[in-house]
């Protein structure tokens, strides 16, 4: 793996920008990461930084978001079995079946009084309904789950896009070395989906099924996505 320095990949980095607009060596979603690449010249999607350890390079585009689902997974202290029990409702087209959609947006208390509240003693993210403690994810175990899904040590590249005449172009504006998954900062980027509810097609039509509960990261754009690490340092 080729090493390189912070000063390295800076004036390499800055060096692009000021190519200005350049053509994807790519068709398709991917072009933006394979252009990047072959601009830097890197075989492998990593580069190897003193005091930073392994960066995994990812580019994208400017000015567009996504969703990311980092995992499924019920909350320690209780089943979904008894989360539906007590807090489910009728399916409309499925009466005889209890059913629970809730979504808990930046922790905030949704309609049915679902929440999500950090615990700095205890080290848990605490899912409550009202001041009831259902159940909880402890901080440690989403930070694993997040580097798992994201990485534990990203540079991230974002690039203005524009296509002509069926090619697209890209213009590479902004980067950032982002180290260090915080997971305090999921409920501010984050849904978290409480999904029980019953099939609505195919050989199981109307028995019931558990989708699980499901933590998504929402809104990762240029302006949210260095925030969810403690070491967030512009370096373009």
């Amino acid at each position: 793996m080729q090493k390189w320095t912070l000063g390295k990949i800076k004036k390499k980095l800055k060096a692009l920008k000021e190519l200005g607009w350049v053509k994807s060596n790519r068709k398709h979603n991917t072009g933006i990461g394979k252009t990047l690449e072959d601009y830097l010249k890197i075989k492998e999607n990593n580069i190897a930084l003193p005091d930073f350890g392994v960066m995994e390079l990812k580019s994208q585009r400017m000015g567009t978001s996504s969703m990311m689902t980092l995992f499924t997974k019920k909350p320690e202290r209780i089943t979904n079995a008894e989360i539906l029990k007590r807090f489910g409702y009728p399916d409309p087209e499925f009466p005889k079946h209890l059913i629970l959609h809730q979504t808990i947006t930046n922790g905030k208390k949704n309609g049915r009084g679902f929440c999500g509240k950090i615990d700095e003693n205890q080290g848990k993210l605490l899912i409550l309904q009202n001041r009831t403690t259902l159940g909880y994810y402890k901080l440690e175990f989403l930070r694993q789950k997040a580097a798992e899904k994201i990485g534990n040590g990203l540079i991230l590249v974002f690039a203005n896009s524009k296509k002509e005449k069926g090619y697209e172009y890209f213009h590479y504006i902004e980067a950032w070395l982002l180290k260090n998954i915080d997971p305090k900062q999921f409920l501010a980027l984050s849904k978290y989906d409480i999904r029980l509810g019953v099939y609505r097609s195919g050989k199981n039509i109307g028995k019931p099924h558990d989708h699980g509960s499901a933590f998504r990261l929402t809104r990762l754009s240029e302006k949210t996505f260095p925030h969810l690490f403690k070491i967030h340092r512009r370096i373009l």
